[in-house]
């Protein structure tokens, strides 16, 4: 499977490093479960439909439904869950993995040390909403 993703996503969308997630990466796929991969890449995001298909090619190989997300496009809370618990499995340039990492996880920390005020106040009053 791995394998199959790599020789798909390398030519098309230039990835410096894929991530498995989810079912995949913690070796729990069962017969009715979808693929998650991420990948991060340089340049300009790519196209939505090219990661359509693309996802839509991979299910064709693989048998399986597959979910194909850009990180950089994604949440920090999203991208930080991917990095802390997903299994790279192809990466073309350590030091940009390592930076894209700690990027992440920092922004994960500060958007947390941001949100705690927040939650403290949704925790105490048991609402979201003001009373």
């Amino acid at each position: 499977m791995e394998t199959i993703i790599i020789q798909t996503l390398r030519p098309a969308l230039h990835p410096f490093v894929i991530y498995l997630f989810g079912s995949a990466a913690r070796g729990t796929l069962r017969p009715d479960s979808d693929v998650d991969i991420a990948f991060v890449s340089d340049g300009e995001p790519h196209d939505p439909y090219e990661l359509f298909r693309l996802a839509g090619e991979l299910a064709d190989k693989l048998g399986r439904d597959v979910d194909l997300v850009d990180l950089r496009q994604a949440s920090t809370v999203f991208q930080a869950q991917v990095v802390s618990t997903g299994k790279a499995i192809d990466c073309r340039d350590e030091r940009k993995r390592a930076e894209f990492e700690m990027k992440t996880l920092k922004m994960y920390v500060k958007l947390n040390e941001e949100r705690a005020p927040v939650l403290k106040q949704i925790t105490e009053s048991g609402s979201i909403y003001e009373k």
